[in-house]
């Protein structure tokens, strides 16, 4: 299985880690990432672990979405070999917002 990143997503990451380490340092940057790297990997391996995403049920593509941490998921899909990572989601923020980011 092949694995693409979106530009969206990747500003996305990119602020994230950003984020985390202007608040909680280097070191909780390298966790968050190293979390981030395992869930990727796993998702590679099966791609169907992850679950629907309910908010975006109404889509015609079936995004899925796993959780890194307490505060983020990926949201996802997958077409034919390629698991197509769409959004990095802050799970504090308004659902709404997520419907019309995707």
């Amino acid at each position: 299985m092949q694995l693409e990143v979106s530009k969206r997503a990747q500003q996305q990451w990119l602020r994230i880690l950003v984020y985390y380490n202007e608040k909680g340092g280097q070191c909780a940057a390298a966790n968050l990432h190293q979390k981030y790297l395992k869930k990727k990997d796993r998702l590679l391996k099966y791609p169907e672990s992850g679950f629907l995403e309910p908010l975006l049920s109404d889509r015609i593509i079936r995004y899925r979405a796993s959780v890194i941490n307490d505060y983020y998921k990926i949201i996802y899909y997958v077409k034919g070999d390629t698991l197509r990572i769409a959004a990095f989601w802050d799970l504090r923020m308004h659902p709404d917002k997520l419907r019309k980011t995707i």
